[in-house]
């Protein structure tokens, strides 16, 4: 656990931005997600579509199909999920949503990539593997708090 820490402390500083008073943020779920507290639920949404994203891409370069599909639609979820949450927190327009959250999706595709990398592949303990815990996470916690 003390290896997560850091990488989400990391993680949440790089992707930190104001929160507009309108935003869900994110409450909470497990230890590993701890650091997010308090973080726009959007925010930490889109960095896992790039994180997602990425590993999409690398899967497919390595031969692996359904691998690469499976993160595909994951990701595809997530910045789906991140669009939506800005659209109904802030109030913007599809187009403008996506504007929005792109700088956090090129975040995530950038650290997943090093995660992947430098820090240990798709490996059990590796960076990318709790940086994907942490993002299951924030779906889990956002699929348990009914959308709102």
């Amino acid at each position: 656990m003390r290896r997560a820490l850091p990488l989400l402390t990391a993680m949440t500083l790089v992707i930190a931005t104001p929160a507009a008073a309108a935003d869900l943020l994110y409450p909470g779920g497990t230890l590993l997600s701890e650091e997010a507290v308090g973080q726009p639920v959007w925010l930490l949404q889109a960095h896992c579509a790039g994180l997602f994203g990425v590993t999409s891409n690398v899967l497919s370069e390595r031969g692996d199909p359904a691998g690469a599909g499976a993160a595909k639609t994951r990701g595809v979820a997530f910045f789906n999920d991140a669009i939506d949450r800005l659209m109904r927190d802030r109030g913007l327009s599809r187009a403008a949503a996506m504007k929005a959250a792109s700088g956090a999706l090129d975040t995530g595709r950038a650290s997943g990539l090093q995660h992947i990398r430098y820090g240990g592949g798709f490996a059990s303990r590796s960076r990318w593997n709790t940086a994907r815990s942490i993002c299951l996470d924030v779906a889990d916690v956002y699929k348990s708090i009914g959308y709102r």
